[in-house]
């Protein structure tokens, strides 16, 4: 039974992602109100990623069956979109490209190495943005980030909570010497990110803290809403470092765990995710892009139509599939213990 609300966030944080690149990878950068949401929303979804997956790690610290259920959660979607995308890819460079090209995009991208090969055949060279899907960026850092999810535990395990406020500041830290020393894009990497990662750290400890009445909550979120909106504005550039995941994680906090529960049937928050950005590219260089309104709404509906079609073929059978090996990696794991165990009393 579902208790909360990430299922409908994730959902809304997806769609917001997709306002924001229908205008950016165009090249209206300069475009706000709902379109000017992409980094809150790619922030929050770090956040909630820390207080979910900490989460499922907490209640299963099986490190085995943590990462087979993690690679089958992300991985089969992931790899099916660098494929379909390299395909559209050829189709549109009329098959003017060579094998070795072919092979750099796939491998690299396959690796989560996207930097290397962001497109295939020099296709988006000239385009606002070079990527053929603009969003994968954060997978990297989603991956990086279930690598070192049991260290992390094990942190908290031995050290207990204070650790996670240290590993807060050090990563702002690092942050913040990175912007003074003109690496600004290393913010985007982690340590950088890992701030958001431990702020959802710090909302799974204090769940079932912090009561309010709705009113209260609405009030609360709307608040720390638009404050994260405007944070560019109101703090100094090194404050807004140091602030924005608190502010962001309260927000997420309110929505996920002090609203009344929306309950969704399906969780395509991650298809939209990964599908939307792709289409937008193609549309742009076929030219039947229009910056308005009924085409936008006309990409929201095909980009949630196609993530339907991919939670139900491709991730519900896989997530399925994760969960079955996980199980019987834990068994064959608990079976080695209690024959260890067993040898260790004759």
């Amino acid at each position: 039974m579902i208790i909360n609300n990430f299922t409908v966030l994730r959902l809304v944080l997806a769609t917001l992602v997709i306002f924001g690149h229908f205008k950016t990878l165009a090249g209206l950068s300069n475009a706000g109100g709902i379109y000017g949401y992409v980094d809150l929303a790619v922030n929050a979804f770090f956040i909630v990623s820390g207080y979910l997956v900490y989460g499922s790690f907490d209640n299963s610290p099986k490190v085995g069956g943590f990462y087979i259920k993690r690679f089958f959660r992300i991985y089969p979607l992931y790899a099916f979109m660098i494929i379909a995308q390299m395909v559209a890819m050829f189709i549109l460079l009329k098959g003017n490209v060579g094998l070795a090209e072919m092979l750099k995009y796939l491998i690299s991208n396959l690796a989560f190495a996207n930097f290397i090969s962001p497109d295939m055949g020099g296709l988006l060279a000239d385009a606002h943005n070079p990527a053929i899907n603009a969003s994968l960026w954060t997978l990297k850092i989603e991956v990086m980030f279930y690598a070192i999810v049991p260290v992390l535990w094990l942190l908290v395990q031995r050290v207990g909570l204070k650790i996670l406020p240290a590993i807060y500041i050090a990563s702002v830290l690092f942050a913040a010497l990175a912007i003074h020393y003109g690496h600004e894009s290393w913010t985007k990497q982690l340590p950088g990110q890992l701030r958001f990662f431990v702020v959802g750290f710090l909302l799974y400890h204090y769940r079932d803290k912090f009561r309010f009445s709705l009113p209260v909550a609405v009030f609360l979120a709307l608040i720390c809403f638009i404050i994260s909106s405007m944070r560019k504005d109101l703090f100094p550039e090194y404050i807004a470092l140091l602030v924005e995941p608190i502010i962001i994680g309260a927000w997420v906090f309110i929505c996920a765990l002090r609203l009344p529960v929306l309950n969704l049937k399906y969780d395509i928050s991650y298809g939209v995710y990964l599908i939307h950005a792709p289409l937008i590219q193609i549309s742009l260089l076929l030219g039947i892009y229009e910056d308005d309104t009924g085409f936008l709404a006309l990409l929201v509906g095909v980009v949630y139509i196609l993530a339907f079609l991919a939670e139900k073929l491709i991730e519900i059978p896989m997530v399925k599939l994760g969960k079955k090996l996980s199980t019987r990696a834990s068994g064959k794991i608990a079976a080695v213990e209690t024959e260890k165990l067993e040898v260790e009393k004759i």
